[in-house]
């Protein structure tokens, strides 16, 4: 779809990953459009797939998320099933705030949020490691985090 935004498309999601909660007629006004061409092309973005979600971002230190760890994860094997059990465990765990499928000498690399070092400890020691589709796990606690964005650059 990304070859057929036109240039209000653009302006409005571009808004839109500013701030999701400006009115309607205030994003017609910045996007140069009406009140209800913006409605229109808000529920069209998002039938088709492109606006996947509205939320509100949460500051991870500010709720207590203290320690981001970047986790390199191998599986014991590469069958669909293997695979399978393993994603289906990701989306179920609410640690793991990303999930990618990677090249390189890795299967998967996650993000993963806790509130100090001793309980991600628990989390990689009683859930990942004890998964029964995960070989090894190699972990990477963030210092500081230098940007943290999800804006696209439109």
């Amino acid at each position: 779809m990304e070859e057929s935004l036109d240039p209000a498309s653009r302006r409005l999601l571009s808004l839109l990953q500013e701030d999701a909660t400006r009115p309607l007629r205030e994003l017609g006004e910045r996007a140069g459009m009406s009140q209800s061409a913006v409605w229109r092309r808000v529920q069209e973005l998002e039938a088709a797939g492109l606006i996947t979600a509205r939320v509100a971002l949460i500051d991870p230190w500010r709720a207590g998320f203290a320690v981001a760890v970047i986790v390199q994860v191998n599986l014991r094997g590469h069958a669909p099933e293997t695979r399978a059990a393993f994603e289906a465990f990701v989306r179920g765990a609410g640690e793991i705030q990303q999930c990618h499928a990677v090249t390189g000498p890795h299967d998967y690399t996650l993000l993963v949020r806790a509130r100090s070092v001793a309980d991600y400890e628990r989390f990689l020691m009683q859930r990942l490691l004890a998964h029964p589709s995960v070989a090894s796990a190699q972990s990477n606690i963030a210092l500081r985090e230098i940007k943290n964005s999800t804006r696209l650059p439109l």
